[in-house]
């Protein structure tokens, strides 16, 4: 089992852990029985699932939610891109290892791995969202209020939206390799970020503070 699956499936058992915890072990089981090409998917739909029981309980007559939920969802759509921005910058081969002698041996010598290079730092520009939005993320718990910045979301998923789609031009092209989009990369790198910015803007209102404190 991937470690990716293995990260989706801790985090369901966790979110269930209080009233479905006999859900969580038959999914568990179930996992061992699904063939290994589906799994990744079967984890993501196990998340999915107990995040809809978790909700469930907390449906009132607005969209006003309480600010553990609300940090627990917008940390798990911004904490990915910020692993994978915080690699592209400061990891082994990050973009601060680069220098001039590297970029023309290995980066400029097809294409494809021109590119990569593109990619690569693009992907330092557009990873900035996750930072950005886990400060938006604190900034929400502690006020309740949504992000009020139009312009700035926008641009965020502008910028998301692109990268997206240049990685899955780059599959089409060039087969799967390095920032070619993958399902993982299109969850965890394009779509988490993208809802929880949607969040931030259309359906984070002030919390009803009687309703927090229950």
């Amino acid at each position: 089992m991937s470690s990716f699956t293995s990260i989706c499936m801790a985090l369901a058992d966790w979110l269930m852990r209080d009233r479905h915890s006999e859900w969580s072990r038959a999914m568990n089981a179930e996992l061992a029985h699904v063939r290994e090409s589906e799994r990744t998917q079967w984890a993501l739909g196990c998340v999915i699932a107990a995040l809809r029981q978790r909700f469930a309980p907390m449906h009132t007559d607005s969209f006003r939610i309480s600010p553990w939920v609300l940090s627990l969802e917008l940390t798990a759509c911004f904490v990915p891109i910020t692993f994978a921005w915080a690699d592209t910058v400061f990891g082994t081969s990050g973009v601060i290892h680069l220098n001039s002698a590297i970029i023309s041996k290995f980066f400029l010598d097809t294409p494809l791995s021109t590119a990569v290079l593109a990619m690569t730092i693009a992907g330092t520009i557009v990873g900035i969202v996750g930072p950005i939005g886990l400060l938006l993320t604190l900034q929400a718990v502690r006020s309740g209020t949504g992000m009020r910045n139009r312009t700035l979301a926008l641009i965020m998923l502008v910028s998301i939206g692109s990268y997206g789609l240049a990685s899955m031009g780059l599959r089409l092209i060039a087969g799967p390799g390095a920032y070619a989009a993958t399902l993982d990369f299109i969850v965890l790198i394009i779509v988490l970020p993208m809802l929880g910015i949607a969040h931030l803007m259309h359906w984070t209102h002030p919390v009803n503070t009687r309703l927090a404190a229950a």
